[in-house]
């Protein structure tokens, strides 16, 4: 009897951990409806343009993310950031003034295409206006993972005669469950090279290097939403500046070190 019981209580947990799931899903979902994030941008540069400086600066922005329409494939969104606080030390910041803008973005994050920025179409801006538009979700995979499973998402960008190439690695580092639910923590790598353009002190510029950023994230697995994240960059650039007027275009270079942190509210 007593190995008759041994076998059946064998054969049980045989059948519970066959039917255990090794793997889960990671999908962002797009119920019509919109979401509210404090994000903290902190940057710190500094430079040899014309001669060496130092700046920084440290914004707030109230985030507000609304699905227009979605379905499985992923949704039209509009994405609004306001700024609430703007600290500027030597250095202008991103945050000045409100900013919207609407995408068609993926079921697993990506940026399809870049529909309107502020109200004007796409197709009416200037490409370096379009190249970083993006959501704060970071990608996830195409596929279930287990835990700790790596995966590559990468994200081409060609808008006029600008074009970007991103690949970033991501982790599923763990699984948990708290009051509302249960979460995944996810971790992110990402290194390549870069060409943009932004306001500096000495004028409007062209930035060419390489920046790496890590950077990690809480995904609410069931609302399919991020509760928070947080990430951090830092890249090295030729600069070269075109002070506008007369004045010729200055060179040199540039570090940058900047700081994000998302939460929701």
């Amino acid at each position: 009897m007593r190995a008759r019981r041994f076998v059946l209580g064998a054969l049980l947990l045989a059948m519970v951990g066959a039917c255990r799931p090794d793997t889960v899903e990671l999908r962002y979902r797009y119920p019509d409806r919109s979401i509210a994030y404090r994000m903290q941008a902190e940057a710190n540069a500094h430079w040899d343009i014309g001669g060496p400086g130092r700046g920084n600066y440290v914004v707030t922005f109230r985030v507000t993310e609304t699905v227009q329409s979605g379905d499985g494939e992923g949704a039209t969104v509009t994405v609004t950031m306001e700024p609430t606080k703007v600290v500027e030390n030597g250095l202008p910041s991103p945050g000045s003034e409100e900013r919207s803008f609407a995408l068609r973005i993926g079921a697993s994050g990506e940026v399809l295409e870049v529909l309107e920025v502020d109200g004007v179409p796409a197709d009416e801006l200037d490409p370096d206006e379009l190249i970083f538009i993006g959501t704060y979700r970071p990608p996830l995979p195409q596929s279930r993972v287990r835990l700790g499973e790596e995966w590559e998402a990468e994200q081409e960008v060609r808008v006029g005669a600008v074009f970007q190439q991103f690949v970033t690695t991501g982790s599923l580092d763990s699984l948990d469950r708290d009051q509302a639910g249960k979460i995944a923590q996810l971790s992110y790598s990402n290194v390549g090279p870069l060409l943009w353009s932004t306001q500096l002190p000495q004028g409007q510029a062209e930035l060419i290097g390489s920046a790496s950023t890590i950077s990690e994230a809480v995904l609410d697995i069931d609302g399919g939403f991020l509760r928070e994240a947080g990430s951090s960059t830092s890249g090295e650039f030729e600069v070269r500046v075109d002070p506008g007027g007369q004045q010729a275009p200055i060179t040199g270079t540039l570090n940058l070190d900047l700081e994000l942190d998302l939460h929701k509210i």
